[in-house]
């Protein structure tokens, strides 16, 4: 491996955390930020049929649990990630950045569909709709997810190939 190819490398590493540590952080700290405006228990399901809120979490719980999710979904990434690095020839290269890029806008999205719904209401079964939030947010979600999985493809185009018996 080249020192150019090293130092790329441990660029992308630190991407990834810093995505990965960034993402994890605001799923923590927006229901906790806004805190004083939210319910006891949050809204955090609704029926299909009806809009209307059917499940809820105590703050705590729907601050922790998303970031639970993100937590080992990114860690289930880059160690997938390293390991089909050793046994491939670079062909999945994309994959994660698709899936760490399409998982945290989502769940991010979610997040936030969640915590504004809630706002301002003194129980959770007064929340109001996520249908827009969400559906903007799996758009969102699928772009982001798209445009890693390109650059991903085209990083590889670009890559110098491996002698197999180098």
């Amino acid at each position: 491996m080249t020192d150019d190819q090293a130092g790329r490398k441990a660029t992308a590493v630190r991407g990834v955390v810093c995505w990965s540590a960034g993402v994890l952080a605001l799923l923590v700290a927006l229901p906790l930020v806004a805190a004083g405006r939210l319910p006891d228990r949050l809204a955090t399901h609704w029926d299909a049929g009806t809009g209307e809120p059917d499940g809820s979490m105590p703050l705590w719980a729907a601050s922790l649990f998303p970031a639970l999710i993100w937590a080992v979904t990114a860690t289930i990434v880059l160690l997938t990630r390293r390991r089909v690095r050793a046994t491939s020839n670079g062909g999945t290269r994309g994959w994660a950045g698709a899936t760490l890029g399409f998982g945290g806008v989502a769940l991010l999205g979610g997040q936030a569909c969640v915590v504004r719904a809630n706002l301002d209401h003194a129980d959770w079964h007064e929340a109001g709709s996520v249908t827009g939030g969400v559906v903007v947010t799996l758009v969102a979600a699928a772009a982001v997810g798209g445009a890693a999985l390109l650059a991903g493809h085209r990083a590889q185009a670009l890559a110098p190939k491996r002698d197999p018996e180098g």
